[in-house]
């Protein structure tokens, strides 16, 4: 057995839950690697000071939360390579429930998705490729096809803003961008969430294709800011809902 493992002896009442913030930890911090086999439960067991039904729910519980893979016999369980998409519906879920529970909360969840849009449009301006412009000047043009239709218009615009944020190249900035769309899209009606004429925000999305394109920060700032004057209408309706409103948002 690796002798250099940083565990210790549990001294919690609820061992299991020790048990595998231990691993958990030694498999953050790079202790063990993805394809590492764990010890015996036998050697488990002397190392943490529990017995088999601690050691067992453990390792269970690291098994849903996509870490480790538990194996009975010879081969025991193995570290799994780790995933950040596997944390991020417990991120949403957090968010949900603080929008629910404290309105002061609203204000927070907008300024972080404020700072989010900034730094995703300035990435997409240094990474997206010629592809990704021909594909977003399409959806432009399909926007345009859509007239005065919101219903229309909603599908399309949502698409957009996902290609820009897949132009990125980060899985991270991908992700919260999708956290920040579900909460807020499954918070309200479609009339509540384009107050806006289509034919404004359209040419919004012209203006901040037409920035991140350009390359030019300053201009991609400006245009960053022109979208997110609807942060307001956001943080007034989220405070309007109540709460019992938000708790739409779970």
């Amino acid at each position: 057995m690796n002798q250099d493992l940083p565990f210790n002896q549990v001294k919690k009442v609820r061992l299991y839950e020790e048990v595998a913030e231990q691993i958990k930890k030694a498999i953050f911090d790079g202790k063990l690697k993805p394809g590492d086999r764990l010890p015996s439960e036998r050697e488990l067991c002397k190392v943490f000071g529990v017995g088999r039904p601690a050691l067992r729910e453990a390792l269970r519980t690291l098994n849903v939360l996509g870490l480790i893979e538990v194996n009975t016999g010879v081969r025991g369980s193995f570290v799994k390579g780790v995933d950040i998409t596997q944390y991020m519906e417990a991120v949403r879920e957090e968010l949900a429930h603080l929008i629910q529970v404290e309105e002061e909360t609203v204000a927070d969840l907008l300024e972080v998705r404020r700072y989010m849009q900034a730094g995703l449009v300035r990435a997409a301006a240094r990474k997206a490729t010629p592809d990704d412009f021909a594909e977003l000047d399409r959806l432009i043009q399909e926007m345009e096809g859509c007239g005065d239709d919101v219903y229309s218009y909603f599908p399309v615009a949502i698409e957009f803003h996902r290609k820009l944020a897949l132009a990125t190249k980060s899985k991270v900035y991908f992700l919260f961008w999708k956290i920040f769309e579900d909460i807020l899209h499954k918070a309200y009606t479609l009339e509540k969430l384009l107050p806006q004429e289509t034919k404004k925000l359209i040419e919004h999305n012209k203006i901040l294709l037409k920035a991140i394109k350009s390359g030019d920060v300053t201009a991609v700032d400006k245009a960053v800011a022109l979208h997110q004057e609807e942060d307001k209408f956001f943080s007034d309706l989220l405070k309007d809902l109540g709460p019992e409103g938000r708790k739409q948002l779970q």
